[in-house]
């Protein structure tokens, strides 16, 4: 269940990049409070969306980065429930871990993934610090294909590990040796390009954070 909400910085930020005056701001909070409220009281998010009135669900159309008017009935569970998180995915969930966030009818791919440990996020946000927001969103990609693969039709995706499994000790060390060893084989082909210098930094850095707060 979602805490009671306090929107972060970040969350306010990306809600002004959306176009909401100061106002709507304000009126995004409290309508998360309110169906924060309904959702501890066990009603079910597709039913607290259902509740809401036809200005609250334009208000959370825009919130959200939505293009076109939420469909109550169309949407999975996860993408009902994230239409209830902060935009900074403060509260969202990845039911299937696949590592694709629903979020209404749209879907995001994020790394780290939402349903991971805050070690794994404070890492993250270390080893990537200085980073350029383009060498930021390829690595994003590249980590989201490791864990993941890519979900290509007619091609099986890659069965994900579950997170408690995916990011104990174990499981980061072998994800990271599989990483190098992938580098190792890039190094050779490329010799060390600018894309394997990027890669090496990283895993060299998360995997320190990693160590230390594991």
């Amino acid at each position: 269940m979602l805490s009671s909400i306090s929107l972060s910085n970040e969350s306010v930020n990306l809600l002004q990049l959306r176009g909401l005056s100061d106002e709507q701001v304000s009126d995004f909070s409290a309508l998360l409070d309110k169906a924060n409220s309904q959702l501890e009281n066990d009603k079910s998010a597709k039913q607290v969306l259902s509740d809401m009135s036809q200005k609250e669900m334009k208000l959370l159309q825009k919130s959200t980065g939505l293009v076109d008017p939420i469909s109550v009935s169309s949407l999975s569970r996860e993408g009902a429930h994230n239409l209830l998180a902060q935009p900074d995915k403060t509260g969202m969930v990845d039911l299937n871990n696949d590592g694709i966030v629903e979020i209404g009818a749209g879907k995001m791919v994020t790394f780290p993934p939402v349903n991971a440990p805050a070690s794994v996020h404070k890492s993250w946000e270390a080893a990537t610090e200085g980073m350029s927001e383009g060498d930021k969103m390829i690595m994003q990609l590249h980590m989201h294909h490791a864990v993941y693969g890519f979900q290509i039709e007619g091609i099986e995706s890659k069965e994900a590990l579950a997170p408690e499994d995916q990011w104990s000790t174990n499981g980061w060390q072998q994800l990271l040796k599989e990483l190098r060893s992938a580098l190792e084989f890039a190094v050779a082909l490329d010799g060390w390009d600018r894309t394997n210098l990027v890669r090496q930094d990283f895993y060299d850095k998360f995997e320190a954070e990693l160590q230390q707060l594991s």
